[in-house]
């Protein structure tokens, strides 16, 4: 065999091996990213989860503090209500109606 020809084969063999390199060295990086994305999109599922857990407590919370102002609201207004002044004024004041008797125990 001729000095060219083995030398040929010698760069064949060259090229083969840092292709082989070269597809490995892909295969790692591709392989790194495919593991540092599956890890991280589990870690933002799992802060999903959290936050979606967060938002119902929320949302039950504004709910019962809707209610609450209703409530609240009402309450209002029936303090204002004549219904509401008499009854104070009889219980706290001890006033009575024209005509009415009170009868105590004692």
């Amino acid at each position: 065999m001729s000095n060219k020809k083995k030398s040929s084969r010698k760069r064949a063999r060259r090229m083969r091996g840092r292709e082989k390199r070269a597809l490995l060295v892909m295969g790692l990086i591709v392989g790194s990213v495919g593991i540092t994305l599956t890890v991280r999109g589990n870690a933002l599922n799992q802060q999903i989860r959290q936050n979606s857990l967060k938002e119902s407590a929320l949302e039950q919370q504004l709910e019962d503090e809707t209610k609450r102002t209703e409530e609240i609201q009402e309450l209002e207004q029936y303090m204002q209500s004549d219904e509401y002044i008499e009854k104070i004024a009889r219980e706290k004041l001890g006033l009575l109606k024209e005509n009415e008797i009170l009868f105590r125990e004692q």
